[in-house]
């Protein structure tokens, strides 16, 4: 009967034993707590979306988002979504290590400043795409003149812009009015207040006036065009290209790049001339470009050597993915930021709603509408509207910024990001058809998207300039407006621009994960840094230590025997909290921060008093005349129900902290409310069965000193039971 009754206190102990072997084994075998931003370091950012948006567009949002940050390679980012705010942590500021090098002969073209212009395998191979580097020039600055050579108007950038404005320029009476280059309709009737009569610009800007309409008709005959200044790039391949540049689209202040397929795909483009390939694009930089005079670009050409080199660095991310290799340790160190704190809230925060739009006017600063002209939505309190949507706007037409402040009215959304197969950051080298040189994103589109491209781009090549334009638009702003030449039918183009190699690659990555389905807006971004996240891990622990030491030389002091029973059991709770924190790391992403360090010791005291409060309940049936044996069974049942209402009050107000607040609060709330339950776990698994046994067992009982009977001032009892 003993036996039996003492069978399922053994096998509690014998349950909680196994649990401890278990954590042991898993915290022996390598598994550790994921330390949050705030002990290791690194930047957490809160955005907000707009009040009503709903649940399934913020589920998506947050999608994109993880996907953007896990394309960048950075270990352990932690995102949380709570109502319309979505919190990102990545802990961690440097996304990576710089492995040893790498023993690899190449030989690069390295300019004076130490930039490496690309490498080859082959000394011959590298000679040779140097021997192709050619001075080219390219018009920065191009005017309208007139007979006299009196410059009309400056405000082009390449010969084709000026040209395709000198074909809108017309002779109308002074203080007339003309059809602007964006309408089909009949010019408005002249409203002339003289005799005179003016040559007049694009936009209905008056160049020159005249008493007669002969005479300027006259003078209209003798306006050209005229490359007033210029500047020199390095180019490879580029001395057997074309030497007219490649026709740009609108009049704007700075060069329109294209969208447009390769040009191998065109049927009508020339052969391309054989040009060297370099490897190590991710390393390479592009040639220099905008060197303002000949002889300057003579000197850096002179200085382009080719050099042999042994061994590269490459840099590897802490999820394991390379991030590419460089010739120097500075270079990889370079790299290796790359995806720090403000490449990644770039990225992260920005919508990158990529549309293509048909042009149907341009408006540039100096049209005297320009200011009368509104953009759409330009204002962060229009854009948390619904009627400034993305969804909102697609069908309707637009006005949007580009480059230079021109303001181009669009059409509607033709093809979207979301037709967007792939996207690639690519580096562009001159051929017979593309004088561009530089990073660009090659992309491919989806069925629905290539019908759509196709018949956007079909129906656009019979429109007169600028409506047979493609704005290329992100998030309401043009960053170009290719003329589109041809049908373009295969669903390939390249979107090519003033891009780096960052930007063009984190536009990409942005394209491929998707655009946000919603405009977010920082509310909060808070930096870590390294070395205060370790101190304060440090003296979270020693706060730790420090109370578990005082709280248990107190138990052992006041309640002898039992007090030892308490090292044992909070001990077995701390390793299981560790084991469960640990396991949580890595199966469900959950990181422990400082706050989540302060919740786990503000629960050792709470597990201290579910001690305390069975101890003073055993205590008070003793005193009312109950043997320490029969005393302990009533004591438990009324100390349990004790300690769960108390660890339930405070579990309740735990999950309250934890769905109501953001950020590290609710890393506090969440380690509270498992070590509560945890709690009551022990107590009631181990702490219940070991003080029952030990009721069972003479010797323990009277312990000389520390026995049981002396922690709760009992008489000595005799092996039958009785008082001695």
């Amino acid at each position: 009967m003993r036996k039996a009754g003492t069978r399922g206190l053994w096998v509690s102990l014998t349950f909680v034993g196994l649990l401890v072997v278990g954590a042991l084994g898993s915290l022996l075998s390598g598994v550790r707590p994921v330390l949050g931003l705030d002990l290791q370091g690194g930047v957490s950012v809160v955005l907000s979306a707009p009040s009503g948006t709903s649940r399934d567009v913020m589920d998506e949002a947050l999608s994109n988002i993880r996907r953007r940050v896990d394309a960048l390679g950075v270990g352990e980012p932690q995102l949380f979504l709570n109502g319309n705010n979505i919190e990102v942590q990545i802990p961690g500021l440097a996304p990576g290590t710089v492995l040893p090098p790498k023993q690899k002969v190449q030989f690069c073209l390295v300019g004076q400043s130490g930039d490496n212009y690309g490498c080859a395998g082959a000394q011959d191979v590298a000679r040779k795409a140097l021997s192709e580097i050619r001075i080219t020039s390219q018009p920065t600055k191009v005017c309208l003149v007139g007979g006299d050579r009196t410059r009309l108007d400056c405000s082009f950038r390449t010969e084709d812009q000026a040209k395709q404005a000198l074909a809108l320029v017309t002779v109308q009476p002074k203080g007339g009015a003309s059809a602007t280059p964006s309408a089909s309709a009949s010019p408005v009737g002249p409203t002339a207040t003289s005799g005179e009569y003016c040559i007049t610009g694009p936009t209905n800007q008056e160049y020159a006036c005249y008493p007669s309409k002969a005479k300027a008709e006259a003078a209209k005959k003798s306006v050209t065009t005229q490359v007033v200044e210029q500047s020199y790039c390095l180019t490879r391949g580029a001395a057997q290209a074309s030497a007219s540049p490649t026709p740009a689209p609108t009049p704007a202040p700075t060069p329109a790049p294209s969208a447009s397929p390769p040009a191998a795909s065109s049927p009508s483009a020339a052969p391309t001339p054989a040009v060297t390939q370099l490897s190590g694009a991710d390393g390479a930089v592009a040639l220099p470009c905008g060197i303002a005079g000949q002889d300057q670009a003579q000197r850096t050409l002179t200085a382009i050597t080719v050099q042999p080199e042994t061994q590269e660095f490459c840099v590897q991310s802490s999820a394991g993915k390379l991030l590419g290799c460089r010739l120097t340790q500075a270079g990889a160190e370079a790299l290796k930021q790359q995806t720090g704190q403000e490449r990644l809230l770039s990225i992260i925060g920005q919508t990158a709603r990529l549309e293509e739009r048909q042009v149907l006017a341009v408006t540039p600063p100096s049209d005297p509408n320009y200011a009368s002209m509104p953009a759409t939505c330009a204002t962060q309190a229009e854009r948390e509207t619904k009627s400034c949507s993305f969804q909102a706007l697609a069908t309707q037409q637009v006005v949007f910024l580009g480059r230079g402040a021109l303001k181009y009215t669009l059409g509607p959304v033709e093809v979207s990001g979301t037709d967007i197969k792939r996207a690639t950051a690519i580096y562009q080298t001159a051929t017979s058809t593309n004088l561009q040189v530089g990073w660009a994103i090659r992309f491919e589109l989806n069925g629905p998207g290539t019908k759509a491209f196709g018949d956007a781009t079909t129906r656009i090549t019979t429109q007169p300039t600028p409506q047979n334009e493609l704005a290329i638009v992100v998030d309401r702003r043009v960053i170009s407006s290719p003329r589109v030449n041809e049908p373009i039918t295969g669903g390939v183009g390249i979107i090519s621009g003033n891009f780096d190699q960052n930007s063009a690659k984190d536009l990409a990555t942005q394209l491929n994960s998707g655009a946000l389905p919603v405009e977010l807006t920082k509310q909060q971004v808070q930096t870590v840094s390294a070395t205060l996240g370790k101190e304060s891990l440090h003296r979270g622990v020693i706060a730790g230590i420090a109370g578990l030491i005082l709280v248990a030389l107190y138990l052992a002091f006041y309640y002898r025997l039992l007090g030892v029973v308490t090292w044992i059991g909070m001990g077995i709770w701390a390793l299981l909290a560790i084991a469960i924190v640990s396991l949580a790391g890595k199966g469900i992403g959950y990181s422990l921060s400082l706050a989540g360090v302060a919740g786990l010791i503000v629960s050792l005291g709470i597990t201290a008093d579910s001690y305390i409060v069975f101890y003073e309940r055993l205590k008070d049936e003793v005193r009312h005349g109950k043997t320490p044996r029969s005393a302990v069974q009533p004591a438990f049942r009324r100390a349990f129900h004790t300690i769960l209402t108390a660890d339930a009050v405070t579990f309740m107000a735990a999950m309250i902290l934890y769905f109501l607040s953001v950020g590290s609060v609710r890393g506090f709330a969440l380690t509270l409310g498992v070590a509560t339950l945890l709690d009551v776990f022990v107590v009631y698994f181990f702490k219940r069965p070991t003080v029952f046994l030990m009721a069972r067992s003479p010797s323990l009982m009277n312990l000389p000193g520390f026995g049981l009977t002396s922690g709760i001032a009992a008489e000595p009892v005799t092996a039958a039971g009785g008082k001695g």
